[in-house]
């Protein structure tokens, strides 16, 4: 009740604080024409934004202070630009689109949670928008983030650049973040993936490397940051409709439902959303939903859920000093997961009692609050209620969480910013499996950011108290330090250090369970993982004509010490005998160094709007206290480690185990070296849409080795498939009829190929999908031109 009270007294003293506004008001026209643009993009990233009218007018109300105008056109190269209003201010800002620019415009919030163009960012971060979320039917954003190169997803487990294993059911090493607050579970520590509000998603962010003194504990691997979308000018509503049918698998003994041929009967998943926005005067309102059913190939794995989510803002344009938010989001879930198969001839089916049926009910509420004091400080209360429970029982698993978020920002003129913050959490967590417990996280952290010219400087640090019922864990001081030069023009040089630690979820260091006579076993002396990431960068701009887009090139280097990786093992006990267990362990000193390259454009070609996105990343993966051929010493020098770094690049094809336990020793388990991502979206005459997509995994070079002899026919299949990599091939084509219907058609998987990125768990055979997208209002000239940046390569 004490944390109640606080977030209660917080809320109160807020609601009679004010927050003055200014406005900027002006045009925008075609650079080279003089024409003047309607329904032109004009935004205050991320979210804050409106549309011209038919005579290429806008207002725009925004917070005092200096802000980011990004101003954008289907068509044309779209402009930024950075304004200093004083509050009450009414300043014109008129807008020539086109006329001479050579570079995209794009701006990031989540690396250092102030608006930064992609050209001056310190870190890797790649960002995506809805048009490839709608041209791809994104219904759950797993299926978006396994499209960012580098990124991997098993079991709902998200992994940047070989940061994280296989950890089903144990804690994420990448932090989600929604609207600027965290949004994992108490518990477990996971992502729930169909929570995030994916109908209404305006931009989503990649971060990729520690971001712990941004973000807290759990950002160790990154951060996936999600801004959802607010209100226009114009009211919007659509509706969007799927239905995707499962084909027929690439070996017919795969297959266990109905063989009547009729594709209706084979595994399918439908399903539509809607999304409502409109402005009421002072405020903004959004409304969205989503409903889907889904019965998967695997004959155990199933997902229905039912999702609502809202958003008010009020902004009193009489009072010019308050503005007040409310975000809900509500979900209803029954779901089931299949561990692994039940043998290597039968993949689809599942072994006797390894999947697990749950049903959950999840809702937070989110109060949040803004203001501009006289000295255009700006300031942010955030807080939040969030609410999972089980209707199956008293017994759970049940949690609640109460959080409280504060931020302040101060702007010394252009050259430097200040951003200070701090948060506390408080946890309930009652479980049958993992007991009661209590959590109370808090924090704070202070960055700075110098910028002069050619020459960006960020720096910051975090501390952090953890209590868990009782007992302390002890933290210590993070730090992150960032640069971005420009060298030459249209060419910057970025370089960063950040380190990370993450506390074990509750899930890691209590859960005891029975799969089928594989005991998930806790870890009362489980330890936080500490690490750090450095970078080193290039980006060049590039521009063909009216096609622009970016060149980039990184080298990263990973540590971490008491990495937590879920183990199979085996254990003997007088009572019980020999059995085979998981448990979370501490691997002591973990080192991962890589490359990643990268190329992104779009533009126009004659009649053509062509995206492009090509990204290939490698790296390796050791673990410094393996002692299998003495391959952690060797790793644990540095001289020992680079060479292995560029010898198993490309790996020898053995035989016989024993060969390739030599090759492998001393290599992180559970992870895709090799990894390549590619998309192509075309828009043709405005109406005619086409894309594809290809995504390569190399083979897993390394998984326990009781996995492949407990798990029947486990190891006979990787032997089999020893040192093959995993390609999936993905077409789309669509029809803008007009303005507000538009058919698309998706083939995943086109060459039917049998592949499992994750042992003894194969992936989706050929699927057909087809979508229908209806919307009224808006300002889109088409339904795909509502967002044509769709994604971008930072």
């Amino acid at each position: 009740m004490r944390q109640l009270f606080i977030i209660i007294a917080l809320s109160a003293y807020t609601v009679v604080s004010v927050a003055q506004t200014a406005t900027i008001k002006g045009t925008v026209k075609d650079g080279k024409t003089g024409e003047l643009l309607e329904s032109a993009n004009v935004l205050q990233p991320p979210t804050n934004g409106t549309t011209t009218d038919e005579k290429g007018n806008y207002t725009l109300t925004v917070q005092p202070g200096e802000i980011i105008l990004v101003v954008s056109y289907v068509g044309a190269t779209p402009d930024t630009q950075r304004i200093n209003v004083k509050p009450n201010e009414v300043k014109t800002v008129n807008i020539s689109l086109g006329g001479g620019a050579v570079e995209l415009e794009q701006v990031v919030i989540g690396e250092n949670k102030i608006g930064t163009k992609v050209q001056k960012l310190t870190t890797s971060v790649d960002v995506m928008k809805t048009r490839l979320l709608e041209a791809n039917n994104i219904t759950n954003m797993q299926g978006a983030v396994a499209k960012i190169p580098g990124v991997t997803v098993l079991d709902g487990q998200m992994s940047i650049r070989g940061g994280s294993g296989y950890a089903y059911g144990s804690g994420s090493r990448v932090l989600l973040v929604v609207d600027e607050m965290p949004l994992m579970t108490a518990d477990r520590g996971e992502i729930k993936w169909p929570f995030i509000p994916v109908e209404n998603v305006e931009q989503m962010e990649v971060i990729k490397g520690a971001s712990t003194m941004q973000y807290g504990s759990s950002a160790l691997n990154g951060v996936l940051n999600v801004t959802t979308a607010y209100a226009r000018d114009t009211a919007e509503t659509k509706f969007t409709f799927f239905y995707e049918g499962i084909g027929k698998p690439p070996v017919d003994s795969f297959q266990w439902w109905k063989r009547d041929g009729k594709f209706f009967n084979a595994p399918n998943t439908a399903g539509m959303s809607f999304l409502h926005k409109q402005k009421f005067g002072d405020v903004d309102f959004v409304l969205g939903g989503m409903l889907q059913g889904s019965q998967s190939f695997l004959d155990e794995e199933y997902d229905y859920f039912t999702r609502f989510n809202g958003k008010v803002r009020w902004q009193p344009k009489k009072l010019k000093r308050l503005t007040l938010e409310l975000n809900t989001n509500l979900m209803y879930r029954k779901s089931g997961f299949q561990f692994y198969w039940k043998d290597r001839a039968t993949p689809y089916l599942s072994a006797s009692g390894v999947s697990l049926d749950e049903r959950f009910f999840y809702a937070f509420v989110d109060p949040k609050f803004r203001f501009v004091d006289k000295k255009n400080n700006q300031h942010k209360l955030y807080t939040r209620i969030y609410r999972q429970k089980n209707p199956d029982g008293k017994n759970g698993p049940h949690f609640w969480i109460l959080g409280v978020d504060y931020q302040f920002r101060r702007d010394f003129g252009k050259m430097f910013r200040l951003l200070f913050g701090v948060r506390n959490e408080h946890w309930w967590v009652k479980d049958g499996t993992l007991g009661n417990h209590e959590v109370d996280f808090g924090g704070g952290f202070v960055q700075g950011e110098f910028n002069y010219k050619f020459f960006n400087l960020t720096a910051g640090v975090r501390e952090e108290y953890v209590r868990l019922d009782s007992a302390i864990t002890p933290t210590i001081p993070v730090f992150r330090v960032g640069m971005n030069f420009e060298i030459k023009k249209f060419n910057y040089l970025r370089a960063s250090f950040g380190q990370a630690f993450r506390v074990p979820s509750i899930g890691e260091r209590f859960v005891e369970y029975n799969l089928a006579g594989i005991r998930i076993l806790p870890n009362l002396g489980i330890r936080p993982e500490r690490g750090f990431t450095a970078e080193i960068g290039y980006k060049r701009s590039l521009k063909f004509g009216n096609w622009l887009g970016y060149f980039d090139a990184v080298a990263f280097w990973t540590e971490f010490k008491d990495m937590i990786e879920f183990t199979f093992g085996t254990k003997y006990t007088p009572e019980d005998g020999l059995y085979p267990f998981f448990q979370s362990q501490n691997v002591n000193h973990a080192r991962i160094f890589g490359w990643e390259l990268s190329a992104y454009g779009e533009g126009k070609f004659g009649p053509v709007d062509m995206t492009t996105l090509f990204g290939y990343t490698y790296f390796y993966g050791a673990d410094l206290n393996d002692t299998l051929f003495g391959a952690g010493r060797e790793n644990a020098r540095i001289g020992g480690f680079f060479k292995n770094v560029f010898t198993k690049f490309v790996l020898p094809t053995a035989e016989d185990d024993y060969t390739w336990d030599s090759v492998t020793a001393g290599m992180l388990k559970y992870r895709n070296s090799h990894q390549f991502k590619a998309d192509f979206d075309f828009r043709l005459w405005g109406k005619y849409r086409i894309g594809t997509s290809l995504q390569y995994y190399s083979y897993m070079n390394k998984v326990d080795k009781i996995f492949e002899v407990f798990i029947k026919g486990a190891g006979e299949e990787r032997q089999f498939r020893r040192n093959q990599g995993d390609a999936v091939w993905d077409l789309r084509a669509g029809y803008d009829f007009n303005r507000n219907i538009a058919l698309n058609f998706l083939v995943k998987n086109v060459l039917n190929a049998n592949y499992a990125i994750r042992v003894a768990k194969p992936n989706a055979p050929r699927s057909f999908t087809v979508q229908m997208v209806v919307n009224f209002g808006g300002s889109s000239k088409g339904i795909g031109a509502a967002a044509q940046n769709n994604l971008q390569r930072m």
